[in-house]
């Protein structure tokens, strides 16, 4: 995503005009150009540079907040004994309106929202414009406006371009089913434009499938979202990985270790592309996130015990569970070892890729490592942050099977991702893995499990557990999390900033 000097200035004047917040918080402003937004967009190429500009906006809006919202309020997450305030707020439920700014700022979206209606406006006046561009801009306005209702709930929608400050700035929030309603227009307007079948790093048709089908199953839209997916798995043309390198890579980015490896694969839907030659020192924010040298956070031992439990790594207990079931993990010896024989370690392969102990003397010291294996700068990180994954879908489906009462075919495919990942089959005969397929909380539990697993780290967590109405039944026992909690608070400051918003109940 080049940023060139054109996107730089005609972006300006939206940046400018950030609607909804102080301006001592707006972030990247660059000085006022010459360039109107008029006299801009009057050709495809002028579109594709202004979605550039989109897209840039986005990296910076969720390069740490993907994580902080889908994850570190889920059970994946216990602070470690160096915490910070951001950390324990998100970790303890100890959220306030007054909570780290840049985890209740909403400053960013609103600015990738801004400019996406800029283009949602211009481009059709654009002569002969590819219907791709506006199909681009439609969905990444409804994956924006789809988080602020997970998020906030209701929220301010601006779905106009408006880059003169004025007393229509300062909006009330809307209802929260007058953003889901926006969500799933803008979807159904991309629906219309969208050309291409799939892309790594813009919204294709694919992808955009991928996000319809979140939001109707947090609708609980099952029949719908069961035909949407049907469509993803059929014209998609997406894969599941069938080994440990191939499952590694679809996440990793460690120069040290894995060289010219890493963040590619059969079941990358979308990702956020981060460059460090395009965006500069701390493109991307995983780094900061997850394996730094003083830890906020580790993972919880009740996601070690759950893998453990479900893929004993200990040869007895393997043994135990699985008799006459060979261990699928086999590592080949460092070069400097003097030993030519295997390593046979236990388990499952996605245990070893995603959780790593990094002081021997700390059993709690668990940080994730599926995006590096140990602690690198934060200023060097450009790891692409995925959006959206194959696996995800398949389990997705899973779960809205389910719930239409076809158990049986959610079994199949919780045994598709499990042939990949080279483990025993449930319900197969053949192991202990069995599952009544007659009681479907059960299932649906089961299905979970196998996401937080499959998922740790790639926030989506805390949004399963509110999808599924167990965000107070898992984490009351944990942090005490009320019903009204499971919104978040909005920042003090934007609503010292615009009087016209209410505070969300729990917090008043």
């Amino acid at each position: 995503m080049k940023k060139s000097i054109y996107i730089l200035r005609a972006f300006s004047l939206i940046l400018g005009a950030m609607l909804v917040s102080s301006c001592e918080d707006i972030l990247d402003v660059e000085p006022v150009s010459e360039l109107s937004v008029d006299n801009f967009w009057t050709s495809n190429r002028d579109a594709e540079q202004g979605l550039a500009g989109v897209y840039d906006a986005m990296q910076k809006a969720y390069r740490t907040k993907k994580f902080h919202w889908g994850e570190f309020r889920s059970d994946n997450f216990v602070v470690s004994d160096q915490p910070n305030q951001l950390t324990e707020d998100m970790i303890k439920n100890l959220l306030s309106p007054q909570a780290t700014p840049s985890l209740l700022q909403w400053d960013e979206l609103y600015s990738m929202i801004l400019r996406t209606n800029v283009a949602i406006e211009r481009i059709p006046r654009i002569t002969s414009f590819n219907p791709q561009f506006l199909g681009e801009a439609y969905a990444i306005r409804a994956y924006a406006y789809f988080d602020c209702y997970r998020v906030w709930g209701g929220v301010p929608l601006f779905d106009k371009s408006q880059v003169v400050f004025s007393e229509e700035s300062f909006k009330e929030r809307a209802t929260p089913e007058a953003v889901l309603d926006l969500v799933l227009s803008d979807i159904k307007e991309a629906e219309k434009h969208l050309t291409t079948l799939t892309s790594r790093h813009n919204f294709s048709r694919t992808s955009l499938m991928a996000l319809k089908a979140q939001v109707l199953m947090h609708t609980k839209q099952y029949e719908e979202a069961n035909n949407t997916l049907d469509q993803l798995i059929t014209n998609g043309g997406f894969e599941l990985t069938e080994n440990r390198t191939d499952w590694r890579n679809l996440f990793i980015n460690d120069p040290e270790n894995f060289p010219g490896e890493g963040q590619e694969g059969t079941e990358l839907i979308l990702s956020i592309k981060y460059s460090l030659a395009e965006d500069g020192n701390r493109a991307s924010g995983v780094y900061e996130t997850y394996f730094t040298g003083v830890p906020s956070n580790w993972v919880s031992p009740k996601v070690v015990e759950l893998w453990e439990n479900k893929f004993p790594t200990d040869s007895l207990l393997w043994a135990t569970k699985y008799p006459g079931v060979p261990p699928h993990v086999v590592d080949l010896p460092d070069e400097d070892e003097s030993s030519s024989e295997p390593i046979i370690r236990y388990g499952d392969y996605r245990f070893y890729e995603t959780i790593t102990q990094v002081n021997a003397s700390n059993e709690v010291d668990l940080r994730i490592s599926k995006y590096a294996k140990e602690n690198i700068s934060p200023a060097i990180d450009e790891t692409d942050i995925i959006l959206f994954r194959y696996a995800d879908m398949l389990l997705l489906k899973a779960e809205a099977l389910n719930q239409l009462n076809r158990p049986d075919e959610a079994i199949a495919l919780v045994n598709q991702i499990r042939t990949a990942r080279e483990l025993p089959l449930v319900n197969s005969g053949t192991t202990p893995d069995v599952i009544n397929t007659n009681d479907k909380e059960e299932l649906e539990n089961f299905i979970l499990e196998e996401r937080q697993i499959e998922l740790l780290g790639e926030g989506v967590r805390w949004w399963d557990l509110v999808r599924t109405d167990k965000a107070v039944e898992v984490m009351n026992p944990i942090n005490g999390m009320t019903e009204q909690q499971i919104l978040w608070p909005i920042w003090f400051r934007h609503i010292l900033d615009n009087d016209k918003l209410e505070q969300n109940e729990a917090y008043r």
